[in-house]
């Protein structure tokens, strides 16, 4: 559906020239925060977080937990956090232990979002 995405007015979703505006971005990261357990941690990355989104572009998230049971049912869980908000975006949930096994590995999401990415705030 990708060729289906339109502009949503201010407000719900607010974009502007086709790029989520930072209150929504910062709504998306506070929603997502408040869902994860105590000591976790939300970070942008990709095109917003590089300044360099288009017309198409979604919303990356690497939320860091202290530990995950299983990464993709809490993505799914911390995803719909989301709802009514109108934002396109992917919530990618790694342990700590996953994230600094993997930061300097280059090539994968995780050394990326930690190399280019832009903490969030709750």
């Amino acid at each position: 559906m990708v060729g289906l995405r339109k502009a949503l007015p201010l407000g719900r979703g607010a974009r502007i020239r086709g790029v989520f505006d930072d209150a929504v971005i910062q709504e998306a990261g506070r929603r997502i925060l408040r869902a994860a357990p105590p000591g976790s941690r939300v970070i942008l990355f990709g095109s917003h977080a590089r300044g360099e989104a288009g017309e198409h572009s979604d919303l990356d998230f690497l939320v860091i937990e202290p530990e995950v049971a299983h990464c993709g049912e809490e993505s799914v869980r911390l995803h719909r956090t989301l709802r009514g908000l109108g934002v396109y975006a992917d919530v990618i949930v790694v342990s700590e232990d996953e994230a600094q096994a993997w930061r300097d590995v280059y090539g994968t999401v995780i050394h990326a979002a930690l190399s280019e990415g832009r903490p969030l705030a709750a």
